[in-house]
């Protein structure tokens, strides 16, 4: 079994000082196959340390990154899974997919959509 964690705005240190102690006290180094992060870690520290947990980390950007390397979309596969990453800033993500959505899964031709950011909006 592959176990994969999906996180994303994470705003540390700007909206928050550290992740919460018991969900960080859940996170076990080498327990975690793969790091799917949708952008908004803010600082190279925050990457740093979840790299010690897993070192297979995928990053999108978010539009409150420091490190503008991170790409803005990215397609990954995990097992028999192709993946599509992205924050979700790009473009206006609703419950009920927008068009811009339904766009971006067409261009990157993928079987899952992870995104975190204008779901409520």
């Amino acid at each position: 079994m592959v176990l994969v964690l999906a996180l994303g705005d994470l705003h540390i240190p700007h909206r928050a000082a550290d992740l919460p102690p018991k969900f960080k006290s859940m996170l076990v180094p080498e327990k975690i196959q793969h790091f799917i992060c949708t952008g908004n870690l803010c600082i190279k520290e925050v990457q740093d340390y979840l790299k010690t947990l897993c070192p297979d980390l995928h990053i999108t950007r978010g539009e409150y990154d420091e490190d503008t390397r991170y790409p803005e979309t990215k397609t990954l596969t995990i097992g028999q899974f192709k993946l599509g990453l992205c924050h979700g800033h790009q473009t206006e993500i609703l419950f009920s997919f927008s068009e811009a959505a339904k766009g971006c899964m067409k261009d990157l031709q993928f079987d899952a959509f992870v995104t975190c950011d204008s779901c409520g909006k």
